[in-house]
């Protein structure tokens, strides 16, 4: 049974691999991979050759690389489904989802999702959080509670069975679940504040949803605790974010709507402040879900989940002068 299954992984490994032909010598490789992955979106193609997990003869290479024939490309195998129609997860992704769940009983799972992985498959994404965690949890019929972000990391919620979802579900509607994100922001802030503003879900830009500050959208309020403030090498604060409403980019475009945008945000951020939070050494979107508090049966489930130690890194780079607990 063990040979069988390496056998089948490596089928599946071999299947990622491209070997490019005279007609495509010359070719750039950003092209060629839009036409060979048909179903993988423009955003993410790019997003996987910025990061080197696609690579021509086991190298790093950008977009604008000219193919030569012969030349060995590789794309991630959790892109390629298997010959039985099972998408491919790899041993070492499996465990680093196991290694992450924060709290466990009856009723939930709570994970600390790193930065990166998408709560679901969707465009472009064959392989979310909660694809491993039915993989994980063969024995229980488990479903996301809840989202995030993908370049958002921190406490995830998942349901194992339907009532304690339809639980989770109503106490969301009513507001009494206790989510707290960790954000650092453009700007020196002296005071926490309140931001009370209706966001529009429903817009798009570039194919992808882009929220907007608008009197006909959904309502929405965020509360903001000042945790540390920086103004040394970058003016910047660390705040704490409490939600009392579940928008879809709530927090980032509160954030934005006060010119505080969030440091590593690329699509409601500022690019130069991002610059310079890149000169620290952030290389992702600096919001994690630092806590959540919710009920299982009337107990109350409280989880945390530590600040990851490449932001930590970045707060240390940028050297606080001043902190409040």
């Amino acid at each position: 049974m063990q040979n069988r299954r390496e056998e089948n992984q490596q089928k599946v490994q071999a299947k990622n691999i491209f070997i490019i032909q005279a007609q495509s010598d010359g070719q750039r490789v950003d092209n060629f991979l839009l036409k060979t992955l048909k179903d993988i979106s423009k955003s993410n193609i790019y997003k996987l050759l910025r990061k080197g997990q696609i690579r021509a003869n086991g190298k790093r290479i950008k977009p604008l690389y000219r193919l030569i024939a012969g030349d060995k490309i590789r794309i991630p195998p959790f892109l390629i489904a298997d010959e039985g129609g099972e998408l491919y997860i790899s041993e070492a992704l499996l465990q680093q989802v196991k290694t992450a769940i924060l709290f466990e009983n009856n009723n939930f799972v709570v994970v600390n999702k790193p930065s990166g992985l998408a709560v679901h498959s969707g465009t472009g994404v064959r392989v979310g959080l909660i694809e491993i965690c039915k993989r994980l949890f063969k024995d229980d019929d488990i479903q996301l509670a809840h989202r995030l972000d993908r370049e958002t990391s921190g406490c995830v919620v998942l349901a194992k069975n339907r009532l304690a979802l339809n639980d989770f579900n109503s106490q969301s509607k009513s507001n009494s679940i206790i989510k707290k994100y960790s954000a650092l922001v453009k700007g020196v802030i002296e005071d926490d504040f309140i931001v009370e503003l209706s966001l529009d879900t429903s817009n798009r830009m570039n194919g992808e949803r882009t929220v907007t500050v608008s009197e006909s959208g959904k309502w929405a309020k965020t509360k903001f605790v000042v945790l540390q403030k920086f103004s040394t090498t970058v003016h910047a604060t660390l705040l704490q974010c409490q939600l009392f409403s579940g928008r879809t980019h709530q927090i980032r475009v509160h954030t934005s709507a006060t010119n505080n945008p969030i440091a590593g945000d690329q699509r409601y951020g500022e690019a130069k402040f991002n610059k310079k939070l890149k000169a620290m050494g952030l290389k992702r979107l600096f919001l994690h879900a630092s806590s959540i508090e919710f009920l299982d049966m009337q107990r109350e489930i409280k989880v945390k989940a530590v600040l990851p130690l490449k932001l930590q890194s970045v707060l240390v780079n940028l050297n606080p002068n001043e902190m409040r607990n």
